[in-house]
């Protein structure tokens, strides 16, 4: 095979019978040489020339479509409320450290807490306290631009060496002397505690990623405590009633002998229910079981009838030690038989959840602003806002008054 790569004319074979190689020179066109020297030239011209109008076109090309594209975004857009979430768990993190670090350092080391509290003057101890499960119980900014964190934390106060010398007892206010004729109630001594649940409230400082503590730890008052709300269930279910043991297998199927068929057999066609794998515990016993509304579900409901019940257990372990649980569950009626419908995540309640009251909106006046972190280029106002205007004065040309 004779290939021509553009440099030259063909090297024509050499046979052993004759100049031509063999080659039938009365039926071949004769090839001009010409031709054959020019051909691969021709064609690498015309590459060549192509990629330069390539060249050419795809320059301006790239420049238009750079200045018509719109200016690309980030997929993701971070706004305020995302923001905060993520500087609230920074600052929550960081004030947990900071609270452990000042009741676990001593006097000697003090310069460590230079991180948390800078330069603010600290008296510290000789024999630190020692602490254990320490968590964030709120935080909150405030005003004036601060997150207001408060630590709770399990606090023990350091035991001094043995042979140590018993610390002076500090110096208690008189006792004020009941007047002639008082009744002498005199007031209950202190209770006080070396070790328990402590609760720190410290105000920290963020900005863009860096934090500081703004005062120093202050100890505070434990949460207030808040009653339980009413519950809707009211009205108990008899052992004997027919929705008791359709619970009790369920929950049989459920926890201990992990059986996902028997579990189905109980539920609703449609459900999803599994069972515990690996199963913890060795039995189940349903004390009772109690339902909403008033009254106890029908013995023989009819089909699409529903329940809302909750059903107190005793779990037991492999080792005999029991547990109490509590299931809040709606059953359903099909073919003249209770089925368990749904698992409810928290229980049916008789009353609402209370909800915060909202901030009171006080009226604005020009050049103020009641939004939270006014930025420094003026107040913002909603074009359904306007300034309110003086007492008795006239209003705005070209404006209505509304009675209110």
């Amino acid at each position: 095979m004779k290939i021509n790569w553009g440099f030259g004319p063909p090297k024509e074979p050499k046979g052993t019978g004759g100049g031509d190689g063999g080659r039938d020179t009365a039926t071949s066109a004769p090839r001009s040489e010409q031709h054959t020297w020019t051909g691969g030239s021709q064609l690498a011209t015309r590459i060549v020339v192509g990629l330069l109008w390539v060249a050419l076109i795809a320059g301006p090309l790239a420049l238009a479509l750079q200045v018509l594209m719109p200016e690309t975004r980030p997929v993701v857009q971070q706004d305020g409320d995302v923001d905060r979430i993520g500087e609230a768990a920074a600052v929550s993190e960081f004030a947990e450290r900071a609270v452990v670090a000042w009741l676990e350092t001593p006097s000697e080391q003090s310069d460590a807490l230079r991180a948390y509290f800078g330069d603010l003057g600290q008296s510290r101890p000789d024999i630190p306290w020692t602490t254990s499960g320490s968590a964030v119980a709120e935080i909150v900014k405030d005003d004036s631009g601060l997150w207001s964190v408060t630590v709770g934390v399990d606090a023990a106060e350091g035991e001094p060496p043995a042979d140590a010398e018993p610390a002076a007892a500090s110096a208690e206010p008189a006792a004020e002397t009941p007047a002639e004729g008082d009744d002498g109630d005199a007031e209950q001594p202190v209770e006080r505690i070396t070790a328990g649940r402590l609760y720190f409230q410290v105000p920290v400082l963020y900005v863009d990623g860096e934090m500081i503590a703004q005062a120093l730890p202050a100890p505070v008052p434990a949460p207030d405590e808040f009653e339980q709300l009413a519950s809707a269930y009211d009205h108990g279910l008899a052992a004997d009633h027919p929705a008791f043991a359709r619970v009790a297998n369920f929950l049989n199927a459920m926890l201990v002998s992990g059986d996902q068929a028997s579990l189905e057999a109980y539920s609703s066609p449609g459900t999803s229910f599994r069972v515990l794998n690996p199963v913890p515990y060795a039995g189940v016993r349903v004390e009772t079981i109690v339902a909403a509304g008033g009254e106890a579900p029908s013995e023989e409901p009819s089909d699409g009838e529903t329940a809302e019940v909750q059903a107190n257990v005793t779990l037991s372990g492999s080792n005999g030690e029991q547990l109490g649980a509590q299931y809040s569950l709606v059953l359903q009626a099909r073919e003249g038989r209770w089925e368990v419908a749904r698992l409810r995540t928290s229980p049916a309640l008789a009353e609402p959840v209370p909800l915060p009251e909202p901030a009171p909106v006080t009226p604005t006046t020009p050049g103020t602003s009641t939004s939270q972190g006014t930025s420094s280029q003026g107040p913002s106002r909603t074009p359904s806002e306007e300034p309110t205007r003086e007492a008795g004065s006239d209003p705005p040309t070209g404006t209505t008054t509304e009675s209110p």
